[in-house]
């Protein structure tokens, strides 16, 4: 097994001559650490059946499966499929954009620590990528900013670890612009995530570290500041990492296996447009796991 950084990002890694599908144990306790040592990961020329592929992703955590059980994979609810192809009766044949505009998975549920694997099975040239940035360096990049500790309320650069924000399904930047990205749910889908809160800067459950987490997409406000002020804080500081941050675009192609942690990171899907043609279309294949379980 070799590891390789993408391009000149120091961060995400790719992994080539590891087969997912008969890994040792060593092999993989090697590449759990590989995944906090570079937030996201790339292994290279895969074949895995939907069983195979969720035994190898149980040994990173409890798999969650998602909400939208109507688009999962027959027999397997916690692979979720995402694909651009619309059936000739015009229904989706899974979710289209899998999240275009940032954010980190599951963050709206009361837990931390999960991780994602996309799984290609059909990729074509026209097909959408993933978007990441790189979290890890944030805290400090934060804490010289007074401008941006003015804006969160804090009088001091520790008063950050202590700042809470509200989280729900969704896209915060929905609420105020129409043509912003976000999925949507049924009514009986949203009634399952009443939101939750958690730090803005949470401690990761491995590492031990403290870092930036989930400022996009499903941060819907920060406690204890007004609607007002906490849009504008949540949204300085987006605008801000989103700039200064180390940043990685995949593109697929069949057999790819991108393994990411969503507490180092924010993604989102980019170039997707749905098609009708099966032969130009992507086919992945999700799983999220609590990794702490």
């Amino acid at each position: 097994m070799r590891t390789t950084a993408l391009a000149d990002h120091h961060f995400a890694g790719e992994v080539t001559g590891f087969d997912a599908a008969s890994a040792a144990s060593e092999e993989i306790d090697e590449l759990r650490s590989l995944l906090h040592r570079h937030r996201v990961l790339v292994l290279r020329d895969q074949a895995l059946d939907p069983a195979r592929y969720q035994r190898f992703m149980e040994h990173f955590g409890r798999p969650v499966p998602h909400v939208l059980q109507n688009l999962t994979v027959p027999g397997f609810p916690a692979i979720l499929t995402i694909s651009d192809y619309i059936k000739p009766d015009g229904t989706p044949s899974g979710v289209l954009d899998g999240g275009a505009y940032w954010h980190a998975d599951m963050s709206y549920l009361p837990d931390v620590g999960i991780a994602t694997s996309l799984y290609a099975l059909r990729a074509a040239g026209r097909s959408g990528g993933t978007a990441f940035a790189d979290l890890s360096p944030a805290l400090d990049l934060v804490r010289s900013r007074p401008d941006l500790l003015r804006l969160l309320g804090c009088a001091t650069a520790d008063e950050l670890l202590a700042l809470d924000v509200v989280h729900r399904f969704g896209n915060r930047r929905a609420l105020r612009d129409e043509t912003a990205a976000e999925q949507t749910l049924s009514r009986a889908q949203h009634d399952q995530l009443p939101g939750t809160r958690h730090r803005l800067f949470e401690t990761h459950p491995v590492t031990g570290r403290p870092g930036l987490f989930a400022p996009a997409g499903s941060a819907m406000s920060i406690a204890g500041l007004s609607a007002d002020d906490s849009d504008r804080a949540l949204d300085a500081l987006e605008e801000f990492v989103l700039k200064e941050l180390p940043a990685y675009t995949h593109r697929y192609r069949p057999g790819d296996l991108v393994i990411w942690d969503n507490m180092s990171t924010l993604h989102r899907g980019t170039g997707v447009a749905a098609t009708r043609d099966i032969e130009s279309s992507r086919v992945l294949h999700r799983i999220n796991v609590n990794i702490t379980r």
